[in-house]
């Protein structure tokens, strides 16, 4: 009896774990929901960016970064603040090392890496200017950046400002680790090109062109750290659904098991209860025969 009680007892404890799952859970789908609403709008708004600087440079060209003698990039890791995530930062820490041992990073550069879960998995890599904690909700997002972007605009590297800025991250649809350059503003020489054998007709300004171009270069970088960051959070927040009703499952798994083994041990006492009663009944019909017998 006291097993089964046990085991009854270790079930409910399971039970009342998986209402405060699904609790977690529901919050986290309505969490989701609101950084897909953000992700998609931050989307819509690097892509018009993108094509004004499409638009712009052919009949600016001259406001266009040269190639410069000397590359000194500042790269930004987005990880999570929170875990339960599966190898969400193990594999940016990854995907970096294997960016080290190969040939595609340059001699000078300077790593930024956002998200404590991030910062306590990838302590070992090389070049890492700050390590700073990260946004876990979406109304976080738009607090840390203006503050993350002094960050980035006060960043040295061997005491000089970086020539460019890129970002990396989760992208939400496959979980792959995805580069976004934000500065200078990525537009290949063949786009401009093929612009300027079109003749494109000049863009109708209001400011000065350098004016114009200046704005745009703050907005691309603030929009694109807005996307990078939604993109890594609702990433980060479908693999944690997915474990969350991957653990549901399991509990419910062993849930069932208990109910069955419970069942059993049921059976069991039943069992037991009935040979009881039969013997006790042997026992008491032996003593009446014995008594008529006197």
């Amino acid at each position: 009896m006291s097993k089964r009680r046990d085991l009854i007892k270790y079930r409910g404890a399971l039970l009342e774990i998986g209402e405060i799952m699904k609790a977690m859970k529901n919050m986290a789908l309505v969490e989701q929901r609101k950084i897909a609403k953000y992700f998609e709008s931050q989307k819509q708004a690097v892509d018009a960016l993108q094509n004004i600087a499409d638009d712009f440079f052919p009949s600016f060209p001259e406001l266009l970064n040269r190639p410069l003698k000397i590359d000194r990039p500042l790269y930004i890791l987005i990880g999570s603040e929170r875990g339960f995530c599966g190898d969400f930062n193990s594999s940016l820490t990854s995907y970096w090392e294997n960016m080290e041992r190969s040939s595609m990073l340059p001699d000078q550069y300077g790593l930024i890496l956002v998200g404590s879960k991030l910062e306590s998995r990838a302590s070992g890599l090389h070049k890492i200017i700050k390590a700073v904690s990260g946004p876990s909700v979406a109304e976080d997002v738009s607090p840390f950046i203006f503050e993350f972007l002094e960050l980035v605009r006060k960043s040295l590297i061997q005491e000089e400002p970086p020539t460019s800025v890129t970002v990396f991250f989760h992208l939400p649809d496959n979980y792959e680790i995805t580069r976004k350059i934000l500065l200078p503003i990525p537009v290949s020489e063949e786009k401009i090109k093929a612009a300027r054998k079109k003749v494109p007709p000049t863009p109708l300004l209001y400011i000065d062109p350098r004016e114009f171009f200046m704005d745009l270069v703050d907005n691309f970088l603030l929009v694109g750290l807005f996307f990078a960051f939604y993109s890594s959070l609702l990433a980060e927040s479908k693999i944690r659904m997915e474990h969350m009703q991957s653990a549901l499952d399991q509990l419910d798994k062993k849930v069932e098991e208990l109910n069955k083994k419970a069942n059993r041990l049921r059976q069991e006492e039943i069992t037991e209860e009935i040979e009881v009663i039969l013997l006790g009944s042997e026992a008491l019909r032996k003593k009446i025969e014995k008594k008529n017998l006197l």
